[in-house]
């Protein structure tokens, strides 16, 4: 599944309105922010006849739910799959394995990470009240998603030492790249935090270089960290090491600029697990047989050059430096 869907659910008293572009979405939220309401207006427009509700999107909003969720996910193509925090199977393994490389984007209602799903840092979402509106007698409630990590500032952040989540190709990078800080290879992405806690010292700057195409599961965790325990703990996210090289002036083709802009209409959910997983699959392919060959376990000294690395690294935030 490729695609980026306009989604509008609504009743006489409610109106959801939201985007989905990948194959992971996150809504998060605490109690009575209408994350379940949503879920069950889906479940009963499509179960029930008579309730008032109207849906629309140019592809089918399906609720899956109960001890059946494997066999409803494997009947199920080209949708968007809906599945509501009291669905506890969210958490396995076994869900984890069932959704990958299928022809459906979900959408998870969950106040929990998920660390066995690739989502997207930027696909984790709240749901608020735009405005309330009359109409005839009644109130009627507009609520719309909002990107809970939108972006993340950093205001002339030097830092003194890196932590990446790679270990190959993108840690030889930075390393490299920033010579005058330490570099560090936290070995995952679930292994960032902990890495920051054996290694930190009063008044040293920490950065964490991530793929935000597929940190979603640990973002929370950090920023929450960042803001009672470390306030010089700073995280940058791009969507991944790949996704920089591609994006920088290394390349200038069309073809690669506009997949990368609208990522959407091309990483199909029946091949890919993430964006990440997408952009190097683009880089390594684009770069085959040629003197700027990509490897993502062993870099490529190309990109090691003077030229190339600072290319690489215009697309940095502009108030982050080494």
């Amino acid at each position: 599944m490729v695609g980026s869907f306009d989604v509008v659910v609504e009743n006489a008293y409610l109106k959801y309105t939201f985007r989905v572009q990948r194959n992971i979405t996150v809504i998060r939220g605490d109690s009575a922010t209408g994350k379940t309401t949503l879920v069950e207006m889906i479940r009963a427009y499509n179960e029930e006849e008579d309730t008032g509700i109207s849906i629309q999107c140019e592809k089918p909003l399906v609720v899956v739910y109960g001890k059946d969720w494997e066999n409803q996910i494997r009947r199920t193509t080209g949708s968007i799959v809906f599945i509501d925090e009291q669905s506890r199977f969210v958490k396995s393994i076994d869900f984890a394995e069932t959704i990958r490389r299928t022809d459906n984007y979900y959408v998870i209602v969950t106040r929990e990470k998920l660390s066995a799903l690739p989502y997207s840092v930027t696909e984790i979402y709240g749901i608020r009240t735009s405005g309330r509106y009359a109409k005839l007698v009644r109130e009627y409630t507009q609520n719309e998603f909002f990107r809970i990590y939108s972006s993340m500032s950093f205001d002339g952040f030097k830092p003194d030492v890196i932590i990446t989540e790679d270990s190959n190709s993108g840690f030889s990078f930075w390393k490299n790249a920033a010579n005058s800080c330490e570099c560090i290879s936290a070995c995952g992405k679930a292994n960032v935090l902990n890495t920051l806690k054996k290694i930190q010292v009063e008044d040293r700057k920490y950065l964490a270089i991530v793929d935000g195409a597929a940190f979603g599961s640990e973002i929370e965790e950090i920023i929450q960290y960042m803001k009672y325990y470390n306030p010089l703990f700073k995280v940058y996210a791009p969507e991944s090491f790949e996704y920089l090289i591609l994006s920088s002036e290394i390349f200038s083709s069309k073809e690669i600029d506009e997949k990368c802009k609208n990522t959407s209409d091309y990483a199909d959910t029946l091949k890919y697990d993430s964006w990440e997983q997408f952009y190097t699959a683009l880089l390594v392919e684009t770069t085959d047989g040629i003197e700027m060959k990509y490897n993502k376990s062993k870099l490529n000294m190309y990109y090691l050059s003077k030229k190339n690395m600072n290319m690489i690294l215009k697309q940095l935030p502009e108030l982050l430096s080494f």
